[in-house]
């Protein structure tokens, strides 16, 4: 294999000369069918795919998003708007709609849109570089662009057939070669030896900064950071896909022998990137993003080169891991646990295609019911013979590898969910250790922020930070963050669950958060965060307990609600607070050893951003040596559905509480002892 200094000296000669010096005399591939490769399916499953297409029910929804594609708009796209130095749209929206165009004449034949298809093709062609990120000032370092670029000219080579000339396709796929393979393979293998990096930057010929004027990141330690993301598995999966192509064209070769070799290395390297548990740390969007691509580069290795990449990862742990992340409200039912930057739920593609492998009940069950799309994947790779099931819907805890906790009662928009935060850093985090999410009654009443900036000079960025979240400030501080000149990367705050149990009637977990914020507050000694989940009643007990080794504090948690749709609204008052939504009510109540006041507030940023995002706060009015703040909630459907509860605190650091709503009621006595309140539940 090339060293990479010889490799930095090849890619600086003429990419034509260098790619053609080392083409083998190959014959051109046959068509099947009406495909070039078959890289995904054959032409003997094409007729059941288009009988499939045409007439499922299931997939109505795909059938009228590629009918409805604007072909005009696109027409008029490619004579006169697209620049072709526009790396983060124009080329990415002839990388989108290319191949949705090519599958759609796969699949229907309709010749007018595989024309537009190799059109926007051709279009692709004519851009000089097909990433905006650089090594060395001079090499196209592939992340995003040139990986969709690279798919998309090999899917459109493939489904377009003998609709595009054999001399045409080869022009094309000797193009991605040299502007897409060769940049994919330069970030990977720079993840791979990040030490052998000359230095990433970003082109300033592309019109980026013309977009975004505040992105100008440090990207000294990107492929390291980089390493360890989503952000690894797309040129990865593009450029085993674009090898394989580039070897049905011109025969096996030093490029393609080093590509697939760097390719098969990285996607192997992601069975330490997911949990053992299936768990993916940068939560279920990103992980339908990494997965999607992961899947794809599995199928297309073992068809052409008996490469078995499927058992790397734990595929049936990441259906749980998908299943338990679920948090379906009557306004959307695909909603998931909002950690991080996640927001959206998993497309089908990725359940269907584990469904399609492993005969997996429960993922075919999820890709139908709980899918928050079909796209051209979930077509591919769905098998109608595989029987759906649904999960046993019971009360039940889980807990992944990730140290995420949910507890639930099911998976319907009314059951409840409660759901925390521990664990450790990962990219797209935010500063959000023992962060609260409650869902019942087919509503969002506890919540995480929707998708904040990325930009760390958008004013918004505030909403990554603990204060943006329903958690717990220190003296109005909340744990450890990073400043975000890196992007999205991990911070160094951890926390872990340090107890859990399931009991007849409730279940309960605590997480100790006090290595996140001692990196912010030294005097720290201990934070914890106990939940009790009362599942019958229902309520929620929320104990926060702090200890520090000199200074007294006060205390504050914050409690998000949902407002995205303009629905929601917060009050307070001196005796507790509500969240109201169309379909429930959370009733919050609180005590600590000394007087706490209710307030509702918005965060300090644009109003247009704040008013979605209210929150209500629960405060210890005077600074206490290890302060415990008590939170109860009670989620209830109707606002006039009576939730009570009363708390009586003792000199002994005790608390008796009565809990109570139109149908049940519950006692519980918390004793403030040691780092970890303790507990007891008496229902009936």
């Amino acid at each position: 294999m090339p060293s990479r200094r010889d490799f930095l000296h090849l890619a600086a000669l003429s990419p034509g000369v260098l790619l053609c010096s080392r083409l083998a005399a190959v014959m051109p591939p046959a068509t099947l069918e009406g495909l070039t490769y078959g890289l995904f399916f054959d032409g003997e499953d094409l007729a059941g795919l288009r009988a499939r297409f045409a007439g499922d029910p299931a997939f109505a929804s795909l059938r009228d998003e590629l009918a409805s594609i604007d072909r005009g708009a696109e027409r008029r796209f490619i004579e006169s708007e697209v620049r072709y130095n526009d790396h983060l749209f124009d080329i990415r929206r002839l990388g989108v709609t290319a191949p949705n165009l090519a599958f759609y004449y796969a699949m229907t034949g309709d010749r007018a849109s595989g024309e537009l298809a190799a059109d926007l093709i051709r279009a692709m062609m004519k851009f000089p570089k097909w990433d905006y990120f650089l090594e060395a000032g001079r090499h196209v370092v592939g992340i995003q662009r040139a990986s969709s670029s690279v798919v998309a000219v090999a899917l459109c080579a493939d489904w377009l057939g003998d609709l595009v000339e054999d001399q045409e396709r080869r022009d094309w796929v000797r193009v991605m070669g040299e502007r897409g393979c060769e940049a994919c393979f330069l970030s990977i293998y720079g993840m791979r030896y990040p030490d052998r990096v000359v230095g990433w930057t970003m082109d300033e010929t592309s019109t980026y900064f013309e977009h975004r004027p505040g992105d100008r990141l440090d990207l000294s330690n990107w492929p390291r950071i980089l390493d360890r993301t989503n952000l690894k598995a797309v040129p990865a999966s593009a450029l085993a896909i674009g090898a394989v192509v580039y070897e049905q064209e011109f025969g096996s070769n030093d490029d393609t022998v080093r590509w697939l070799e760097q390719a098969v290395f990285s996607l192997r390297s992601f069975r330490h990137l997911y949990a053992r548990d299936g768990s993916y740390d940068e939560n279920i969007s990103y992980a339908d993003y990494t997965s999607s691509h992961l899947a794809q580069a599995t199928d297309v290795l073992q068809r052409f080169h008996n490469t078995d990449l499927f058992d790397e990862i734990n595929w049936p742990g990441f259906v749980d891991f998908m299943r338990e992340m679920t948090l379906p409200t009557r306004a959307d039912p695909y909603a998931i646990v909002n950690f991080g930057d996640a927001g959206n739920g998993m497309r089908s593609a990725v359940p269907f295609w584990i469904a399609r492998r492993m005969q997996d009940r429960q993922a075919q069950w999820f890709g139908h019911r709980m899918s928050r799309a079909h796209d051209l994947w979930s077509l591919i790779w769905y098998r109608p013979d595989v029987e759906a099931a649904p999960p046993e819907a019971r009360p039940h805890l889980w807990r992944s590898d990730l140290d995420w906790i949910v507890g639930r009662t099911g998976y319907t928009a009314d059951d409840l969910v409660v759901a925390m935060r521990s664990g450790g850093p990962a990219n797209h985090e935010h500063a959000d250790r023992n962060s609260l999410i409650v869902k019942c009654y087919g509503e969002q009443l506890v919540t995480d922020p929707y998708r904040p900036p990325y930009s760390f000079s958008d004013p918004a960025w505030m909403m990554r930070t603990t204060a943006g979240h329903s958690a717990l400030l220190i003296d109005g501080q909340g744990h450890e963050y990073h400043d975000g000149s890196e992007g999205t990367n991990p911070s160094d705050a951890r926390a872990s669950i340090v107890r859990q149990g399931e009991r007849d009637g409730y279940f309960f977990w605590a997480g100790d958060a006090t290595p996140a914020y001692q990196l912010a507050l030294p005097d720290v000694q201990s934070v914890t965060r106990t939940v009790v989940v009362l599942h019958t009643l229902p309520a929620l007990l929320v104990l926060d307990k702090v200890v520090k080794r000199a200074e007294p504090s006060r205390l504050a948690a914050r409690f998000f609600g949902y407002n995205l749709d303009g629905q929601g609204r917060l009050e307070a008052e001196a005796g507790g607070f509500r969240s109201i939504r169309p379909n429930a009510v959370l009733h919050g109540f609180a005590a600590s050893q000394g007087p706490v006041a209710f307030t509702v507030a918005q965060l300090p940023i644009p109003q247009e951003t704040a008013q979605k995002h209210p929150f209500a706060a629960v405060e210890t009015r005077e600074a206490r040596h290890d302060p415990l703040l008590i939170t109860v909630l009670i989620p209830v459907r109707r606002r006039d559905e009576t939730a009570a509860a009363e708390i009586q605190p003792d000199d002994a650091g005790v608390f008796e509480i009565e809990l109570r709503n139109d149908q049940h009621r519950a006692r519980c006595r918390i004793t403030d002892r040691g780092v970890l309140p303790e507990f007891e539940i008496f229902l009936g």
